[in-house]
């Protein structure tokens, strides 16, 4: 299944930390990647976390940071013996030069240099390490301006110092980004967020691309691993 490249909404593009809460069925997610490095905290619900190679079940308080266009995913399927549970997380997302370019290249920054790569793989946070996190990034949700800010650059420092650390996906795993893909997917996300409040049917949506129902069916469903009526119900 190939990623599908994530744009970030009008208005959390507009913001140098993007925080966003989530509260649903799902995490409304794709399979997906973005230039943005990724803090996920969950706090309850979801069956299982993607990222790169590596498929792991989610369990509650589960916090990751992903580093810049490794795909991944957040799912909550249903779980045979296992109640449904809605999904309540906490997304953080920041761009790598959201300081400018080059910020990360002063000397007293080498550590935090080295955590963004290090983050490429995804990394897990454990121990007295996520306990610290966690805080600051529920913070974060009623932080604004400078202050959230702050909190992530305190974040950034508690984890560069961090060895509770564990790496996700495989050290040799390199994702298979298309690129040519990227538009076309951005406008089927930006239709679907446009007309969410009405049905949505998979012949308009292949008639505002230019594309047959039949090629729009496969093109969807190759990218995503869901055919578009399923991924519309589950949203």
């Amino acid at each position: 299944m190939k990623p599908v490249r994530e744009q970030l909404e009008t208005t959390a593009a507009s913001e140098i930390v993007s925080c966003e809460l989530i509260r649903g069925k799902d995490f409304g997610c794709l399979w997906h990647f973005h230039p943005e490095l990724e803090i996920t905290l969950v706090l309850s619900g979801g069956s299982s976390r993607w990222v790169g190679d590596k498929i792991s079940p989610l369990e509650d308080g589960d916090l990751t940071f992903i580093g810049s266009n490794m795909p991944h995913d957040f799912r909550n399927d249903a779980v045979p013996g296992k109640p449904f549970r809605k999904v309540h997380a906490i997304t953080i997302q920041f761009h790598p030069d959201f300081l400018g370019k080059n910020w990360l290249d002063h000397a007293e920054l080498a550590p935090i240099q080295r955590l963004c790569q290090q983050a490429f793989n995804g990394l897990q946070l454990t121990g007295p390490t996520r306990d610290d996190v966690e805080i600051k990034v529920i913070q974060m949700t009623s932080a604004h301006g400078v202050r959230r800010l702050i909190l992530l650059l305190e974040i950034l420092e508690r984890l560069a110092q961090s060895r509770d650390l564990v790496k996700i996906s495989s050290p040799g795993f390199t994702p298979e980004i298309q690129t040519s893909d990227n538009q076309r997917m951005a406008a089927v996300s930006r239709y679907i967020g446009e007309n969410i409040e009405r049905p949505i049917y998979l012949a308009e949506v292949a008639g505002h691309l230019g594309m047959t129902p039949v090629t729009f069916s496969r093109y969807f469903r190759s990218r995503t691993g869901k055919t578009f009526p399923n991924y519309i119900n589950e949203i």
